[in-house]
């Protein structure tokens, strides 16, 4: 019976001590599966550093071409880009034409002036001085507007809402319509009481309209800039004025939206910059040390253009942020005829060559191109473009 007993508390001994060997067994099995995995880790975080960092001081050298779609201009057209498309307009008709160089639709018509807006998937079409605002998207015409008066500026939000400025004897009436023609809202302005129109901007959604009035007060040249909501916030206020800013002895000819609640102004001596989806206030101001030559914007982006005077190159662009703030100054030699905001590049050109940088001001190509460019679009990566020549429609890369 002894003999039993001890066999038994021998084997309990065994056991135990075997557990215990298992369990240590069990944790070095775990702490080299750590050790193996942030190894794993360690590695792809070095190999993502190394590839961003190789990606972002990248610069390219070539444009190589990747395939070419036959296509021509029709006559003395102006091209726009439309998303990926693009749309070209002159003043007997207009057209659609997609990447591929296939015509989406074509109208015909007779203007002496055609002003042209293009957002989003809307167009909109209105000889200045005529009655008639014709609409599109890219299925084709879709609404036409017969106005009151004749127009004299049109803007078109991301939606398909149109402001359009009218003329009339005494004042100057302010519409807002629907892409189907149906009106929105309206008020007059007269010079009297708020001034000449002389720029106007629209919020992608259409309930913001932003308005620069000239006028003289006390025999100074004074500029205001009023925003007006057509929303619920709107209703309850005079004409659906919501805010207004004076600036004495400023001439504001360009006011614009970034997005919903984004808004920014240029005047002669400085750049403003507006927040607010329903009441817009000012929250920057940066002045100006030059005289702006043209300003462009895009993905939350404002580049202003100079003369470098007194600098190494032609020109210098001062890029800034949806929040007023200076990204970068770009100087460049390029007498360009376009400049566009792509995701983090900033890409420059006229028709015979470009110049492409980073939101931060970094050169990643400079180069010619090989026929006569009338339009640069971006590609499916940063790496490519697709560009509207005389020669047809060119894809290319960048190496």
């Amino acid at each position: 019976m002894s003999d039993k007993k001890h066999h038994e508390e021998a084997q309990k001994e065994n056991n135990v001590v075997d557990m215990e060997q298992f369990r240590r067994k069990r944790a070095r099995l775990k702490a080299r599966r750590v050790i193996i995995i942030l190894s794993v880790i360690a590695v792809l975080l070095v190999a993502g550093a190394v590839f961003v960092y190789k990606y972002i001081n990248k610069v390219y050298e070539t444009m190589e071409v990747m395939a070419v779609v036959d296509w021509k201009p029709t006559g003395e057209a102006t091209i726009l880009p439309y998303g990926n498309d693009f749309i070209s307009y002159s003043s007997d008709g207009i057209h659609c034409t997609a990447s591929k160089g296939v015509d989406l639709w074509s109208f015909s018509y007779v203007m002496q002036d055609p002003m042209v807006e293009v957002r989003g998937d809307y167009v909109a079409v209105a000889d200045r001085g005529g009655r008639n605002v014709y609409i599109y998207d890219r299925s084709g015409p879709i609404g036409e507007i017969a106005t009151p008066s004749p127009v004299q500026m049109i803007r078109l939000s991301a939606g398909g809402v149109v402001a359009a400025v009218l003329d009339d004897t005494t004042t100057t009436p302010v519409y807002l319509y629907y892409h189907d023609g149906t009106p929105i809202s309206y008020f007059r302005t007269t010079m009297s009481r708020s001034g000449y129109p002389s720029a106007i901007g629209i919020s992608d959604n259409g309930r913001l309209v932003g308005i620069s009035f000239l006028y003289v007060d006390n025999g100074q040249i004074t500029s205001r800039v009023a925003f007006y909501n057509f929303g619920e916030v709107g209703k309850n206020e005079t004409d659906n004025l919501v805010s207004g800013h004076e600036y004495p002895s400023e001439l504001v000819p360009m006011v614009e939206f970034l997005d919903n609640g984004t808004a920014f102004a240029v005047a002669n001596d400085r750049v403003m910059f507006y927040e607010g989806s329903e009441t817009p206030t000012a929250v920057s101001e940066n002045r100006i040390s030059g005289e702006v030559r043209s300003v462009y914007h895009g993905n939350g982006r404002v580049g202003l253009v100079y003369y470098d005077e007194g600098g190494s190159s032609k020109y210098v662009c001062d890029v800034y942020n949806r929040k007023g703030e200076l990204d970068c100054s770009i100087h460049f030699d390029v007498d360009y005829k376009e400049i566009r905001f792509s995701g983090d590049r900033i890409i420059i050109y006229n028709s015979s060559s470009c110049e492409i940088y980073t939101t931060k001001g970094m050169l990643k190509y400079k180069g010619d191109f090989e026929d006569s460019v009338y339009l640069c679009l971006p590609g499916s990566s940063p790496e490519t473009f697709v560009l509207v020549t005389d020669a047809g429609i060119k894809n290319v890369r960048l190496n």
